[in-house]
């Protein structure tokens, strides 16, 4: 059955949901070959793009709560923190003098947190250092933006862009609704989430997708997950890149009743994706929450990124996951996977001309 479904992949086939189920039982060795005919036909380059980039998380206060984050301020056990517009402008300052070409700027959902203090920061930012790219917020954060200042999400998109906004990382967790209601129901909808993706689209905006997975979910609410990303981009075009996310379940609401998914899942649920995202040309490989070595075996899973160095990350480590990476270590590993690597911005272009020895 599973030759079957290759034949049809290399015929430029395009599966469905009901091939994708059957491939639940499937080898570690039959996916990867799937997935990096995938690749190969995404993008015929042999290399494996970085960026050298800054995740600046700027608050933990959240009324989202959901049952999978370990990093929002919990009464007791979480001191909750905001950093000022001054230090956000300072930590961009180090990150430029360090190679940055890409700023993250995420945080929480809070009355403090407004559209207008969005537009003022991103304008102060954009200012200071034009040539910065600006891949920031949530579709949840933009959402609140929204509601907070009484307005549509497609206002609320434009305006975001006008002050300074690039791109927007297009966090979905699991894009199914009723787990969504269960764990993060304090989160945009599915429905709002998708709309947030067709303001972007509106104002000529990039995205990315993501999964975030091991939080209990079946297979089939995984494939259903990946059938909405496929659609919206079949639709939009906007989405760059797609990264699988494997939950850290330590110190969250899901800690007792979830293991953390281990590098043999993420390394499937990564090539099923690949496999099933025939319309993305860029896939991540998480080193992340896995650490570089899986990472580097994650490119012959039908990955061709490993995304960027993210200095100062914080959400993944409140889960008690630390890993680290320089440029070097990335380049390192895209060589040792036979691959070429390639420093890119956060259009997936290729930067040309920089020195590479960080």
């Amino acid at each position: 059955m599973n030759a079957r479904i290759f034949d049809f992949i290399k015929g430029g086939g395009r599966i469905g949901a009901d091939e994708a189920l059957q491939l639940r039982g499937a080898s570690l060795f039959e996916l990867a070959r799937m997935a990096d005919f995938r690749r190969s036909a995404a993008d015929p380059d042999n290399s494996a793009g970085y960026i050298v980039n800054r995740m600046i998380n700027y608050s933990n206060i959240c009324s989202a709560q959901c049952a999978f984050c370990a990093y929002y301020a919990k009464s007791g056990r979480t001191e909750p923190f905001r950093m000022s517009d001054g230090l956000i402008l300072e930590t961009c300052a180090d990150a430029v003098k360090n190679g940055a070409v890409q700023i993250m700027l995420q945080g929480g959902l809070h009355p403090d947190f407004t559209l207008l203090w969005a537009e003022s920061l991103l304008s102060r930012i954009k200012e200071a250092f034009p040539k910065l790219w600006l891949h920031v917020f949530s579709p949840s954060e933009i959402v609140w933006f929204a509601r907070g200042a009484g307005i549509g999400v497609d206002e609320c998109v434009f305006r975001l862009h006008a002050a300074g906004a690039d791109s927007v990382p297009g966090a979905a967790d699991l894009l199914v609704p009723e787990l969504r209601a269960r764990l993060c129901g304090n989160k945009c909808t599915v429905d709002e989430w998708i709309e947030v993706m067709r303001a972007l689209a509106k104002n000529s905006m990039a995205s990315s997708a993501t999964m975030t997975f091991g939080m209990g979910e079946s297979f089939e609410q995984r494939i259903e997950h990946l059938d909405v990303v496929r659609r919206v981009q079949d639709e939009l075009g906007l989405f760059k890149a797609f990264i699988a996310w494997p939950v850290a379940p330590m110190n969250t609401g899901i800690e007792a009743t979830v293991r953390r998914a281990g590098a043999v899942d993420f390394l499937k649920t990564l090539a099923l994706s690949r496999i099933y995202l025939d319309n993305i040309k860029y896939v991540q490989s998480g080193w992340l929450t896995e650490g570089l070595r899986v990472a580097e075996i994650a490119l012959h899973f039908g990955s061709n990124d490993l995304g960027g160095v993210l200095m100062d990350e914080m959400v993944v480590r409140a889960a008690g996951v630390d890993n680290r990476a320089t440029v070097s270590q990335m380049r390192r590993s895209i060589e040792n996977a036979g691959r070429v690597p390639r420093e890119r911005d956060g259009l997936y272009e290729t930067v040309i001309g920089r020195e590479c020895s960080r």
